[in-house]
């Protein structure tokens, strides 16, 4: 059996469009065998006790799992003028894939770009990418020859139950069951208990979403907002780590494929090094 935990990055946005809305949005993936999540979550823990010891020095060792790291407190620590907090944050990254690796974890997702100055249908864009990921999270179970469950960050109620009902109708129809391999349509939790899903969106938030914007983003996207112009996207590569992904970026505002094929998950640069989420900004 094998699990496929969905977190999301980079989905909320501002109703009137500012500046602070953010470029893109990355759902993603985290397979992992059922048999591998007692002792990866069990790793995860000691990692975050290991990183961040002020905040679980005291407490039942298994009440840790409430506490958070997110994804977006580790990108502030990288955008720091400390350089001891951007090596934090560069020794966690590299600590999570580690820890990805050794559990031999799979990483499946889809890369919205947004076109400058209009947003995206949001509640569309997230049930087409999970179906799109459900479709992917299959064809894998059939090569492995082994069934799987898809577990996704609970978002609000209407729309869980919306996405759940998208895949609902698909599965259960006369014509054909697209997704034979999932034992069910896909469940909505809250990330508090679950590492894998906590992992999740710890890969989308501070490695995915940085690199996504860094290659397929204008460098002045403000810019382009005030002038009315609309950025290009081109295919970047990224250094392999040996952690297999399958990613499908979408062109802004045209839904014609970036890139579809699996491409290797990147690692984070070192400290002081050209780093696109600012790891070696001083």
């Amino acid at each position: 059996m094998q699990l496929c935990y969905l977190d999301e990055s980079g989905g909320c946005e501002s109703p009137d469009m500012s500046l602070t809305a953010t470029p893109v949005m990355v759902l993603l993936g985290l397979i992992v065998n059922s048999a591998s999540i007692p002792s990866l979550t069990r790793d995860f823990l000691a990692l975050k006790r290991n990183h961040f010891p002020g905040r679980f020095a005291c407490g039942h060792a298994l009440d840790h799992i409430l506490e958070e790291i997110k994804g977006s407190e580790i990108l502030q620590m990288t955008r720091k003028p400390s350089r001891n907090q951007r090596r934090k944050a560069h020794r966690f990254r590299q600590d999570l894939l580690d820890l990805v690796e050794a559990h031999d974890c799979r990483v499946v997702g889809r890369v919205w770009i947004k076109e400058a100055g209009k947003g995206l249908n949001l509640s569309a864009s997230y049930s087409y990418a999970v179906q799109d990921i459900a479709r992917h999270f299959s064809q894998y179970l059939t090569f492995r020859d082994t069934l799987g469950v898809l577990i996704a960050d609970g978002r609000d109620h209407e729309t869980n139950r919306g996405v759940a009902h998208s895949i609902f109708t698909q599965k259960w129809r006369t014509g054909g069951d697209p997704y034979t391999p999932l034992s069910e349509v896909p469940l909505f939790s809250a990330s508090d208990n679950h590492a894998g899903l906590q992992i999740a969106d710890l890969l989308a938030t501070t490695l995915v979403f940085p690199r996504a914007a860094w290659a397929y983003c204008p460098r002045r996207p403000e810019i382009l907002i005030h002038q009315g112009s609309t950025p290009t996207c081109e295919q970047t590569s990224a250094p392999d780590s040996g952690v297999s992904s399958t990613v499908t970026a979408t062109r802004p505002g045209s839904g014609a494929e970036v890139s579809s094929s699996a491409i290797p998950f990147p690692r984070s640069p070192a400290p002081g090094s050209s780093d696109p989420d600012g790891a070696g900004t001083a």
